[in-house]
């Protein structure tokens, strides 16, 4: 369980073998990759049978965990050079889910948040998904002025790439944008900017 100072931040859990699941989703991304591995070991025959891999070597650790994943026993694993593309395909997968499919998630925590999105959007049931972080607390950050996510943003103020605004990341973390707010750092009084201060991650 993840312990943080931000009430809004989302609580994880510990990947394991879900009961009843007919067919298991297993997606991760970079450090994700060893709570996949565990995931896999932990599972019985059959449910290995019935379970599809999608990782994403992408990673803001620089863990890459897909030569191991490539040895596991599974219905199949597919491979994707970055977060989005893994994304773009659960889509996919999701929308042609049926009754029984569990979702396992592990990674960092932009990843989960938009992979919960693809997972809200069909309506899948909080007790059909287990939600595992792994590597750093980077925030994915969201611009209210001209709505351009960022990624691994490590510090309070940053300069958004889309407006070129200076902004100051809000600690309130939105689940239905799956990223924390962040807002004209200098909007109160002109020119007058927050410490720059690294975030607590």
């Amino acid at each position: 369980m993840l312990i943080t100072g931000i009430k809004s931040r989302p609580v994880y859990d510990q990947l394991h073998p879900m009961t009843g699941g007919l067919r298991h989703l297993v997606a991760g991304q970079g450090s994700g990759g060893a709570a996949m591995l565990r995931l896999i070991a932990d599972m019985s025959p059959s449910q290995r049978q019935r379970s599809t891999l999608l990782y994403s070597t992408e990673s803001f650790s620089g863990h890459d965990h897909l030569r191991a994943l490539q040895t596991v026993e599974a219905a199949g694993l597919e491979v994707f050079p970055s977060n989005q593309a893994l994304i773009d395909a659960l889509h996919l997968h999701l929308g042609a889910a049926h009754m029984g499919t569990r979702l396992y998630l592990s990674g960092s925590e932009s990843f989960i948040g938009t992979a919960m999105q693809a997972a809200n959007a069909v309506d899948l049931n909080r007790d059909e998904v287990l939600r595992e972080h792994s590597g750093t607390l980077v925030r994915r950050v969201w611009c209210a002025h001209c709505d351009t996510y960022t990624e691994n943003v490590t510090h309070r103020v940053f300069t958004c790439p889309g407006c070129q605004l200076s902004l100051v990341v809000r600690d309130h973390y939105s689940r239905r944008l799956a990223a924390f707010q962040g807002i004209k750092a200098d909007g109160e009084v002109p020119g007058e900017m927050p410490a720059a201060e690294e975030l607590d991650t």
